[in-house]
């Protein structure tokens, strides 16, 4: 199955509502930082975010997302606290793409303190518990 996820624009494109939000996004891939230079010279230009390398893989490992048998990680979305716990966590099959966008939505939900809904955007009421 080929991979089509491609979240860099997206979330590079949204990067001032994530600074806003206070959020702070970093990408990873077990790619070598060679192989990170090429893919943003050809294909993407300025990522406008930060990069990591996870060559010894140890990052997909410890965070799950890591595909032992084919050496690749799935595609993982991770809000961590400024506590440096995950309060939330996507992972996608390498074959589903990711949404800056409901992303956003997540954080902002999180930072709320409030009941929200589905589909609960900024600005929406919460949801009154009984």
């Amino acid at each position: 199955m080929p991979m089509i996820d491609q979240p860099a624009p997206q979330f590079r494109d949204r990067q001032k509502d994530f600074t806003s939000a206070n959020g702070v996004v970093l990408g990873c891939s077990v790619d070598s930082v060679h192989s990170h230079k090429r893919w943003l010279k050809d294909d993407l230009g300025n990522l406008g975010y930060p990069l990591l390398a996870d060559l010894t893989k140890r990052m997909s490992r410890d965070y799950g997302v890591l595909l032992e048998e084919r050496g690749i990680a799935t595609r993982g979305t991770f809000i961590i606290d400024p506590e440096q716990k995950i309060q939330y966590m996507g992972i996608h099959n390498t074959g589903v793409g990711r949404d800056a966008g409901e992303i956003l939505r997540v954080l902002q939900a999180l930072q709320s303190g409030e009941l929200c809904g589905a589909g609960w955007k900024k600005g929406d009421a919460f949801v009154k518990p009984k």
